[in-house]
């Protein structure tokens, strides 16, 4: 029993849930305690209870009623405003989280849930190997509302392959390796597959030194087209300010924003400015930035013309010829996408080689497949253009009247043995084609093959770039994507002070545009560089900002709260105080102060 004398007058007693993992069921403490009484000897009093022998230092108080932690164990029950009826839950702060990789992996990764989600993103990094943390953010996954209609839920997009890494650094507070970001500790990279030749010197103690570095450093083939198909695509700019709604508050912990143990986030780069991107030490953090920019590409989250598709799409086979040749680990465990194998196939057939093993069996002779139309140029006559069925393989290349006549004798087999290849390409006219010049005793025959897709138009891309290495093809197509006239535009929905009707805002790394929602014209855009100062009413929760030459705007989110606004503006503002000279330290406070508003 205890006294009142100990308490005084004006004790009561605080219900305590213990959320202990060797229990079977969650216990319920009654300690009798007084307003005076610390969050340190409230702990302290718990554990007395409990009567369990173990480390109880990971654990901390949550307030359920008002989402939020106890974590200054020297403040009273008091100062916190904590009484009779607050319901607490004595759990642990660390807790197992999956996030959705850039490359579209899973990671499952021990992270604390009652640190800010910054300190939480950096912790991830560190433990991926990924520099530069502040440019990441974690994202909800989006309420695709087509999805919840159909009955087969069996059907998952991306293949959950998921990377554990249950003791990662920063997990109980402890520092990440001191050799990840060592510049003394320089990793000697492949030049085909742009992996370390060693991993564990790259890596020193971190988890990854003995899970497969590959899963992160190397991207993987596409998923089939009907695969693709199933994956959530923003269509409209609208879907696009939706997508934008989901990040998660800087400032804030994981469970005060609702996010519970073995929940999925997304991991992406949320800000645009990549910084010191260096291929010397960046290896995962080039690979995460390609592969966001190849699905935003393929899940047409960003518009390209049909010339920058084209690019895009030769740099990407690129990429994966020389991911597939120069890494083992991926022939078990994916197939490779149609068109890309289309196009291996194809340049095998074409220059005479042997086909890498992941796309036949190593019996089989590389075969390629399809409709063609075929031109023999002749004098007095005019060009038509007849269909036959043609196959490619090994150095030569028949056709027949159909497909069904394959197996019998061809029309006509042309060997490809010294012959030269001329594209015959017009983008315009929707004309893709190949000019053959095949050597005969007497010069050269010509013979015209016009294809109705776009292997051809790759094929010639491809040849302005099959001389650069992994990693200079990556960041060739980093450097695309970011040449793209919507790169780094964040949309969302709002309504701008005066006006009747919404519009969209669209924030990028140096300016804001106001664009009509209907249409999607940009109306008016203003660059970052002019801005004098921005603020939020939280009450009215609007966001004003004012310019130079006495020009301000103002403006309510419908789409998504204001703070995501305002954080997205104060972030940008916070990486354009970067320097090299700070190495890898940042000003975290700064940050904060910039994007947290006074809320």
């Amino acid at each position: 029993m205890i006294s009142s004398n100990e308490f005084g007058p004006n004790s009561w007693e605080l219900l305590v849930t213990i959320d202990h993992p060797y229990e079977g069921e969650q216990k319920e403490c009654t300690l009798r305690v007084s307003g005076n009484l610390h969050v340190g000897g409230v702990i302290l009093k718990l554990v007395e209870q409990i009567k369990i022998s173990q480390d109880w230092s990971d654990y901390a108080l949550w307030w359920q009623q008002r989402q939020c932690w106890l974590l200054k164990n020297h403040w009273t029950l008091d100062k916190y405003g904590v009484q009779a009826d607050a319901r607490l839950l004595f759990t642990l702060q660390h807790k197992m989280l999956r996030l959705c990789l850039p490359s579209m992996r899973t990671v499952r990764l021990n992270v604390s849930f009652s640190s800010v989600v910054f300190k939480v993103v950096g912790d991830v990094c560190k433990t991926l190997g990924i520099r530069r943390a502040e440019e990441l953010s974690l994202l909800r996954r989006p309420e695709d509302t087509k999805k919840k209609k159909k009955k087969d839920k069996s059907k998952e997009p991306i293949i959950e392959d998921i990377l554990n890494l249950p003791h990662s650094p920063g997990s109980f507070g402890l520092p990440a390796s001191p050799s990840l970001y060592s510049n003394s500790r320089t990793p000697t990279y492949s030049p085909t597959s742009g992996t370390p030749d060693s991993t564990v010197v790259w890596f020193g103690d971190s988890p990854l030194a003995n899970q497969n570095w590959n899963n992160l450093a190397s991207s993987r083939p596409v998923c089939t087209p009907a695969t693709l198909a199933e994956i959530y695509q923003p269509r409209t700019l609208v879907d696009k300010a939706k997508l934008s709604a989901g990040w998660l508050d800087s400032s804030r912990s994981l469970m005060e924003q609702g996010i519970q143990e073995d929940h999925q986030l997304i991991l992406r780069f949320k800000y645009y400015t990549f910084f010191d991107l260096n291929a010397k030490y960046d290896a995962i953090r080039i690979n995460q930035l390609y592969e966001q920019a190849r699905w935003a590409i393929l899940l047409e989250e960003i518009d390209c013309t049909e010339e920058e598709t084209f690019i895009f799409a030769a740099l990407q086979y690129h990429i994966s010829k020389l991911s597939l040749s120069g890494s083992q680990d991926f022939t078990t465990e994916t197939e490779t996408d149609e068109v890309e194998a289309a196009l291996l196939n194809l340049e095998v057939a074409l220059e005479g080689g042997k086909a890498d093993s992941i796309l036949e069996d190593i019996t089989d002779i590389p075969k390629l497949a399809d409709n063609l139309k075929l031109f023999r140029p002749k004098k007095l006559t005019l060009k038509a253009f007849k269909e036959y069925w043609f196959v490619f393989k090994d150095t030569s290349v028949s056709y027949f009247k159909n497909k069904e006549a394959e197996y019998g004798e061809p029309i006509e087999k042309l060997s490809l043995r010294g012959c030269e290849i001329v594209p015959d390409v017009s983008v315009s006219g929707k004309k893709y084609g190949i000019k053959l010049l095949i050597p005969v005793a007497d010069g050269m025959n010509e013979v015209h093959l016009r294809c109705d897709n776009l292997t051809a138009r790759i094929l010639e891309a491809h040849q302005n770039i099959s001389h650069l290495s992994l990693m200079e093809t990556k960041l060739r197509f980093i450097q695309a994507w970011q040449s793209l006239p919507e790169f780094g535009l964040s949309y969302y929905i709002v309504r701008f002070k005066g006006s009747k009707k919404d519009d969209l805002l669209g924030i990028s790394y140096n300016r804001l545009i106001r664009i009509d929602s209907a249409t999607g014209d940009p109306i008016t855009t203003w660059r970052f560089s002019n801005m004098k100062q921005w603020n939020v009413n939280w009450e009215i929760r609007q966001v004003a900002i004012e310019f130079d030459q006495n020009v301000s705007i103002a403006f309510t989110c419908l789409s998504a709260d204001c703070k995501v606004v305002h954080e997205y503006i104060g972030g940008y503002i916070f990486l354009s105080t970067r320097a090299k000279d700070q190495n890898e330290t940042l000003d975290e406070d700064l940050f904060h102060k910039l994007t947290g508003g006074w809320e």
